[in-house]
């Protein structure tokens, strides 16, 4: 007589599973050369591809004005470039993040960008910039939806913020890269201003992603893919332990990490965190229409009309502020986890504020110089200060999709934005502009920075799935 045969059990279903041994296991880590080198492509993605982000209007006032484009004609083809086109990416980016890996839509990223951004060079007529324009900002949408979620991911909660600042340090080198470009190739061969971008895109940033950026381990942790995120970490865990010794035991009680393969994205838009998202969304879309696009887009013609060459702005705007940048990216990054991430911003924001309204007084060039460089970098610090709070604000299973619909609403402002500025901007010409200025500054940065402030959660020291819960 045979004996029966002893019944397989199926296996558990990953969706709702609670784990975090791998969270636990990257959140004891100190900060050593592992994170930094795997953050700082993370950086090179943001640095290279926010080049190509700024090309509307920095060619503009040099390049499709003096062919005939009109302010509106300009403001329509931001909207589609800035608005719809990052908006679109943003939303693909989000859900393909979280469901399919943070890795891959990082290099899809590079590619698009590249792709639809070097037609331009070989275009004349509107319609079809205005085609590009959405295309190739699709490609800068995925990049935004997974870089800094990726860089957050891989950070020990006490150095989270040194990490990002010292990290981000890198954008602004990059910066420097369209104003080298525009010095040499703008306006007469503009054409190559773009080709050389691409080219970058394609032949060093694309690969960096591709052959030496690993899955985010906790990503897949959350999708119940624990051997590959154990690989990963072990990896990690020796390069440590062999330069800086035996490493602690991690902590999984603070580390809860629910497994699941569907995105939940019923879960964003309600309880908690579609109070938290609304709030978000909020910010997001006064900055994008003052502190972020609603100043840069329209500081080049600014400028320029106030007797710049486009040498002068290369030089100033795209260079020597970008060098800027590097120290006050460099100084930020001491604060630490010390300081509370929305005290930081809602200050931040009320001191660019000020500064800009100088403008209003001070229209001498002399002037224009020292505050061009003084703002310019806090403007900065408050965009990635504010990415570092939003990819911090969602649990990992959501972390992505959350981070691009909540700045991906806030790039509609980048639709909506340019065409409330764009009248005035223009109605107060011969007035320094003053309605500008005064939108950018109180709408667009006082106003978000103290519902920050006032309304944010608080995120320091906290590993993240404590601030995402």
């Amino acid at each position: 007589m045979t004996e029966a045969p002893v019944p397989v059990p199926e296996p558990e279903p990953t969706t709702g599973v609670r784990s975090g041994h791998i969270a636990a296991r990257i959140d004891r880590l100190p900060l050593t050369r592992v994170q930094y080198l795997l953050a700082a492509i993370t950086q090179v993605y943001w640095g290279i591809l926010i080049d190509t982000d700024g090309l509307v209007g920095r060619l503009y006032p040099f390049v499709w004005e003096p062919r005939g484009m009109s302010t509106f004609q300009f403001s329509v083809m931001l909207a589609a470039n800035i608005g719809v086109g990052i908006l679109t990416g943003q939303y693909l980016g989000g859900f393909l993040s979280d469901r399919f890996g943070r890795k891959k839509v990082l290099v899809a990223s590079a590619v698009i960008d590249a792709l639809f951004l070097w037609p331009i060079a070989h275009t004349e007529t509107y319609g079809w910039l205005l085609v590009w324009n959405f295309l190739y900002g699709t490609g800068l949408g995925l990049m935004l939806a997974t870089n800094n979620v990726y860089l957050h991911e891989i950070a020990p909660p006490s150095m989270r913020h040194r990490l990002a600042m010292r990290t981000q340090l890198i954008t602004a080198v990059c910066a420097i890269i369209p104003g080298v470009l525009g010095l040499l190739f703008v306006p007469e061969s503009w054409e190559w201003f773009i080709y050389v971008l691409v080219i970058i895109q394609l032949v060093v940033v694309t690969p960096l992603g591709l052959f030496f950026l690993p899955e985010s381990p906790r990503w897949l942790e959350q999708k119940g893919r624990v051997e590959e995120a154990d690989r990963i970490v072990a990896r990690w865990e020796a390069d440590i332990e062999r330069r800086h010794g035996p490493l602690p035991e991690p902590d999984i009680t603070r580390n809860p990490v629910v497994q699941t393969q569907k995105v939940p994205l019923r879960e964003l838009f309600g309880g908690v965190y579609g109070k938290r998202i609304l709030l978000i969304m909020v910010v997001w879309s006064l900055a994008y229409a003052g502190i972020v696009y609603g100043a840069s887009s329209y500081l080049p013609t600014y400028l320029a009309d106030h007797d710049w060459s486009s040498d002068e702005v290369f030089i100033w705007v795209s260079i020597v502020a970008a060098l800027t940048r590097v120290g006050g990216f460099y100084a930020a990054s001491f604060t630490g986890e010390r300081v509370e991430r929305k005290n930081l911003l809602m200050t931040i924001g009320i001191v660019w504020a000020a500064l800009m309204m100088l403008l209003l007084v001070f229209d001498t060039k002399p002037a224009q110089i020292i505050i061009v460089l003084v703002a310019l970098p806090m403007g900065t610090l408050w965009l990635f200060n504010m990415y570092n709070y939003t990819s911090q604000a969602f649990p990992t299973r959501l972390r992505s999709a959350g981070y691009s619909w909540s700045n991906g609403i806030g790039h509609t402002a980048a639709v909506w934005g340019p065409l409330l500025i764009a009248p005035l901007f223009a109605a107060t010409e011969h007035q320094g502009h003053w309605g500008w200025i005064l939108w950018i500054t109180l709408a667009g940065a006082v106003l978000p920075s103290v519902l920050i402030g006032r309304l944010g959660i608080r995120q320091t020291g906290k590993t993240l799935e404590e601030t995402a819960t």
